[in-house]
């Protein structure tokens, strides 16, 4: 499969502003000529020869430095080569930008009803904690139990005041955003995510079909300082999930959850509460599948609507959501099942 990377002339002041798809052809300050690749997926120098073509930066960046002429210019050759581009759209919040005939953004933030089909669901990009932290390549495989275990770790606080100071970063973003564009309807709904967490955490503690797991965090991270905290509140986040059945997943400070991809990392089984959030190739993932989905006007029911799948599912089946988590993060979700799934799009 052929690649063609856009912009390569720009300056990279750090390989991470990258678009992660792209990051494996730039090495050494450099990109990497075709023959020095070995993998499946070549980089051309023409975009006539390209399967499909990758923008290396963010579409923020293009917008703030003023460089949406190249954005336009690359729509324009592709429409002339009947190729797709691929870019991201990068930060929590769920940013819109002008849409191209050719080009589809890929987002982890933004609101599913909101946003047209030139818009699609990104992963969160994770190195593999689970092979670090375990040195295991496969889940390590609990048998079902009664009571489902669900698990959290992490900020949850049902404090008024940080309430009060995650609503105010909305209000902020949305300022300015009213005097960037004061005509526009791109505001970012309301959303305290530590206090919404701690209210579904308190459903579940309520209900006795249910064992929980829960480590509530007054700071995002736990507030570590060093590098010490880091390392053993990180094991501890990880031990979390790796003791429990199914883990809680909503949205932060984005629409979007880094904890849910953690989650099937790990072999275990997400509790993926639906904030019409968007998810990655969900024209060909079946993604209920493989987590149990609760949809946030039902978020009271959370208990119920989780004792109810576990029921429903036998030990075998239970056993298996655990391995398809794992691969399905391993095999699909990596850069390079991201690739695959792009090239079989197309």
């Amino acid at each position: 499969m052929n690649i063609y990377i856009a912009h390569k002339n720009l300056q990279i002041q750090n390989k991470k502003a990258l678009f992660i798809l792209t990051r494996p052809f730039y090495k050494d300050g450099k990109w990497i000529d075709l023959s020095d690749i070995e993998s499946n997926y070549k980089m051309v120098d023409n975009l006539d020869k390209a399967d499909f073509i990758l923008i290396p930066f963010s579409i923020n960046y293009y917008y703030e430095n003023d460089k949406t002429d190249l954005i336009d210019a690359l729509n324009k050759k592709c429409i002339e080569a009947k190729k797709k581009a691929y870019a991201f759209v990068s930060g929590d919040f769920g940013a819109f930008f002008k849409e191209y005939s050719n080009i589809i953004f890929f987002r982890m933030g933004g609101f599913a009803s909101q946003l047209s089909n030139k818009n699609k669901g990104f992963p969160v990009a994770l190195s593999d904690h689970f092979q670090r932290l375990y040195q295991l390549e496969d889940p390590m495989l609990k048998s079902k139990e009664e009571l489902p275990i669900v698990g959290f770790c992490g900020h949850a606080t049902l404090s008024n005041i940080k309430r009060g100071k995650e609503l105010l970063k909305f209000f902020i973003e949305n300022i300015k955003r009213f005097f960037k564009k004061p005509f526009s309807k791109n505001y970012e709904p309301y959303f305290a995510s530590a206090f919404e967490r701690a209210k579904l955490l308190r459903f579940l503690e309520k209900s006795d079909k249910i064992k929980t797991n829960f480590i509530y965090r007054k700071h995002y991270r736990a507030g570590v300082q060093t590098e010490a905290q880091r390392t053993e509140t990180t094991l501890e986040y990880y031990d979390n999930i790796k003791e429990s059945d199914y883990v809680v997943c909503v949205r932060g400070a984005g629409n979007f959850s880094v904890r849910f991809y953690e989650t099937l990392m790990m072999g275990k089984i997400p509790i993926f509460v639906n904030t019409d959030c968007l998810l990655p190739f969900e024209n060909t993932i079946n993604w209920k599948e493989h987590l149990v989905w609760i949809e946030w006007k039902d978020r009271d029911k959370i208990a119920t609507i989780v004792s109810d799948f576990h029921n429903s599912i036998s030990d075998e089946e239970y056993i298996q959501r655990q391995i398809n988590n794992r691969k399905l993060w391993k095999h699909v979700l990596s850069v390079g099942g991201m690739l695959e799934k792009i090239a079989n799009d197309i």
